[in-house]
């Protein structure tokens, strides 16, 4: 783990607050590679908008449908119920709007938890370009958006208003690690 200053996993015993997490952005700029290099660094779970809806879509012959948004809704029911008990989480999907922004915002709080908001981004459209056409599969036999999809989401987009740590994927990943791991050691 890189050394941050202060650490994020306290010592055993230590009555700290959980802490939410929740990665934010169109696709392609990093949001999956950052959420998982967090959790093996600190050993927190990544609710991951992507494998749920692919799981819902294996489910889909038996289930009659589901509303295109319930994805969301299934990350804000376990985070609540992981929260609640304790358990830090990071969550990885675009939250492209501002009503489930404030909703997870709203979890954080009701469950006393610390939030970190991180937007990611990229600078440099070509490069953001070649990262979709080149990414890997995270999910299995989950389709990656491609670059329409991107500047889709990109153009219906909110920016947060609200704090938060921007992360530019044109920057060097390890570079965006370590801001990464000193922002979420901060109280």
């Amino acid at each position: 783990m890189a050394d941050t200053g202060t650490p994020i996993v306290e010592a055993r015993g230590a009555a700290i607050p959980p802490r939410l997490v929740v990665f934010s952005g169109p696709p392609g700029v990093g949001k999956s590679s950052l959420s998982y290099r967090l959790a093996r660094e600190t050993g927190w779970a990544v609710l991951a908008r992507d494998q749920i809806d692919r799981t819902l879509d294996t489910l889909g012959r038996d289930l009659v449908s589901y509303p295109p948004l319930t994805a969301y809704h299934v990350i804000f029911g376990l985070a609540e119920l992981n929260l609640r008990n304790g358990v830090s989480l990071i969550l990885d999907a675009v939250f492209p709007a501002p009503d489930f922004r404030e909703r997870v915002i709203a979890i954080a709080r009701e469950e006393g938890a610390r939030f970190y908001a991180v937007v990611c981004y990229s600078s440099d459209r070509a490069l953001w370009r070649r990262r979709m056409e080149g990414r890997p599969e995270m999910v299995r036999g989950w389709t990656p958006a491609t670059w329409a999809d991107a500047e889709r989401v990109e153009s219906a987009y909110v920016p947060w208003p609200t704090p938060h740590l921007p992360l530019d994927a044109a920057q060097p990943f390890d570079a965006n690690v370590d801001a990464l791991l000193r922002y979420v050691s901060s109280p």
